[in-house]
């Protein structure tokens, strides 16, 4: 793995197509590693204008490009992909995906279970709270010097995936890395915190709208909310801008699951799932998703009513049995 890192000439970096504070930042903070080795690094994601501040004002979050077919024709030597479970995780059409993945080596980085490990190189560590997590041991044993933007970045991806280290995967490694990254510059107050808690005033009435809308189970085991467009459209905002409703859902008394639907289009719905001890990580597979066994996704081609009913009808299952 080292040996790739150094080896890379001409790399391109890719991520998650719904970028978070643990993808976004581990991307950027490879490509400073890039620039620390010499090396000019291209990062790309899917859509990088819908990147939702505050995580847009990371350090060289301005230098990230879209995802596109032309990225094909650059003269490339390697893939990096970070923090992304699967390739159509990245995004955008799957003859494009192909394209970039297929005519160079893939460098695999990630944390999560459900990685399908399709890389020409895999660098997993599933038991790291975050993928920032997996970079800083990489970058540590391959001795590149962290700069203080890298350090903010992975420090955002630490204190995004961990809840600001409250998540039952954060490990004595895990604070090991904070302190390392404090050390060379970053912080887990300012923008790493901020990249958790902070929204605009059209963000802030979005997640209050969606709060508002809270359904539960006859039981209270299962909670959810639907943030639709016409919601969005109603707060002058965008579907997008309404991260860390599962984590608010998840602290509802009496709650073991909690469920956050998003209205991506007419026939397209992501569902962000939650728990708090039982494993639900085998619903969103079963469409297509994945992630971890107690924080997992997925996307349904379906209108977000129908999606809804599909994804409780079966967390209700899943809780009854």
């Amino acid at each position: 793995m080292i040996d790739a890192l150094h080896r890379a000439r001409r790399p391109l970096v890719l991520s998650h197509r719904d970028s978070d504070a643990d993808s976004l930042g581990s991307a950027l903070a490879l490509g400073g590693a890039f620039a620390q080795l010499g090396v000019e690094a291209v990062l790309a994601v899917h859509q990088p204008d819908r990147i939702a501040p505050p995580l847009n004002e990371l350090p060289g979050a301005d230098a990230v490009v879209p995802l596109t077919a032309e990225l094909g024709d650059a003269n490339h030597d390697v893939v990096f992909v970070v923090d992304t479970a699967s390739p159509a995780l990245l995004g955008g059409e799957p003859g494009m995906r192909d394209a970039l993945l297929n005519v160079w080596p893939v460098v695999n980085i990630d944390h999560h279970d459900s990685n399908q490990h399709y890389g020409a190189v895999n660098y997993v560590e599933t038991a790291a709270a975050a993928t920032a997590e997996v970079l800083w041991g990489l970058l540590t044993e391959a001795r590149i010097p962290l700069t203080a933007d890298m350090a903010t970045n992975l420090q955002a991806g630490l204190v995004g995936d961990t809840l600001g280290f409250q998540i039952a995967d954060t490990s004595p490694r895990t604070l090991r890395a904070a302190a390392s990254l404090l050390e060379a510059g970053g912080a887990t107050h300012g923008l790493p915190r901020r990249v958790l808690n902070a929204r605009t005033i059209a963000a802030s009435r979005l997640y209050g709208a969606a709060l508002a809308a809270v359904q539960a189970s006859a039981d209270g085991c299962i909670v959810w909310t639907c943030v639709t467009q016409a919601m969005a459209d109603s707060v002058d905002a965008s579907v997008h801008y309404s991260h860390g409703l599962p984590n608010a859902l998840q602290e509802v008394v009496g709650a073991e699951i909690a469920a956050v639907f998003y209205e991506l289009g007419p026939e397209r719905t992501r569902a962000s799932l939650r728990s708090t001890g039982r494993p639900i990580r085998e619903v969103a597979e079963e469409y297509g998703g994945g992630g971890h066994q107690l924080a997992a996704g997925l996307t349904v081609q379906q209108p977000i009513e129908v999606a809804r009913q599909l994804v409780i009808d079966r967390l209700r299952a899943l809780l009854g049995a």
